[in-house]
């Protein structure tokens, strides 16, 4: 059981595994003069599940903004921006200005929309850019759900929360999210969502993919036993309690899908991130026999270059002293990859929330 994990190309081609609902793209595939944009951690694998769907959308005119160090996949690069995530730069607002100019130049009737997580900082235009900056990094340390976040992020950007879309209101816009929000109604708020608003007559929305989709593919993989917890959004010593409490209630096997929470208590932040954090706080309850995996579906856990942490449990010791230095200063990734528990994929193209999995000896 999960065993694919246990190797880079086995947790890859699991998360590469995953498959897009499309289907109102049938409303609109008669459409003319239209073009694709697509934006998020998931851009490059969405297109390409696109196009492999409907080979005829390879034809059609595509803009696509990517983080830096994400993999074109089919897209040509000329038809490529790169920006940053989670930070907001120079990039974010480059990245807008060229979508912008793309829309311009192109006049199109019709735009297909495939949208992802990470959005909110790829695109971004306000009136003030320094203090978009900073308002975003005090986001990202606020601990907040994701939700909020989004909503504070609408009230200085002129894209999100629809503004994108209401700024060429004579344009038809069909958005398809693959949903990293773990809430009711998740997909409308992806990225801040620039395209789509609720209250605007030329948007629709579809959600092709969320957090189930992760967790249903899990629990397939997992013992019919295994206790499951979908869509957590409490913080990180909540998920803790929540893990250890089936442990010493003797579970063999749990799943929990969602996005916990981590607050930020330091200006000067190592590197990890939710589920390095919340890896390392599980430790010492992880014994000889036990499993825990503990990782980011998009392969970027925080502000680390790894995917997240597998423990297994009795291999190696971590000193007291030295892991509670590591979570006081938010360094766990680094801590945990001394002693070889973390694994590093880079971006997956899938972005699905957080998945934690333990497992005893005998669910392995």
């Amino acid at each position: 059981m999960l065993k694919m994990f246990d190797s880079l190309s086995g947790y890859i081609d699991f998360l590469k595994s995953f498959s897009f609902d499309f289907e109102p793209f049938e409303v609109v595939r008669g459409k003319k003069k239209k073009t694709i944009i697509s934006v998020g951690k998931s851009a490059s694998y969405m297109y390409e599940k696109f196009v492999l769907r409907y080979p005829e959308a390879a034809e059609i005119p595509v803009f696509a903004v990517l983080p830096f160090g994400s993999d074109c996949g089919i897209l040509k690069k000329e038809n490529v921006v790169f920006s940053t995530h989670p930070h907001l730069s120079s990039h974010s607002f480059e990245a807008a200005e060229k979508m912008i100019n793309f829309i311009k130049t192109l006049e199109p009737e019709n735009v297909i929309v495939l949208l992802s997580g990470g959005s909110s900082a790829l695109i971004e235009k306000s009136v003030d850019e320094k203090n978009a900056f900073q308002l975003n990094e005090n986001l990202l340390k606020s601990g907040l759900p994701i939700t909020e976040i989004n909503k504070k992020r609408s009230e200085y950007s002129l894209v999100k929360n629809g503004k994108f879309a209401e700024m060429f209101d004579k344009i038809n816009w069909f958005v398809f999210v693959a949903s990293d929000i773990p809430f009711e109604n998740g997909e409308k708020s992806v990225g801040s969502m620039p395209f789509f608003r609720e209250d605007l007559k030329n948007t629709s929305l579809f959600k092709c993919a969320d957090s189930n989709s992760l967790h249903d593919a899990l629990l397939k993989q997992l013992p019919e036993n295994t206790e499951s917890f979908r869509r957590f959004t409490g913080n990180v010593d909540d998920l803790k309690a929540l893990l250890q409490s089936r442990i010493e209630a003797g579970a063999e096997s749990v799943l929990i899908t969602g996005e916990p929470l981590l607050k930020i208590n330091s200006e000067n932040a190592g590197t990890g991130g939710r589920m390095s954090h919340f890896a390392l706080t599980m430790f010492p309850f992880i014994k000889r026999g036990m499993k825990l995996y503990a990782l980011s579906s998009d392969g970027i856990d925080g502000n680390s270059p790894f995917a997240g942490s597998i423990i297994e449990g009795g291999l190696k010791m971590i000193p007291e002293s030295e892991a509670s230095a590591a979570l006081e200063h938010y360094n766990s990734a680094e801590l945990l990859d001394k002693y070889g528990f973390m694994i590093k994929s880079g971006y997956t193209g899938i972005n699905l929330n957080d998945f934690v999995v333990f497992l005893r000896k005998s669910a392995l």
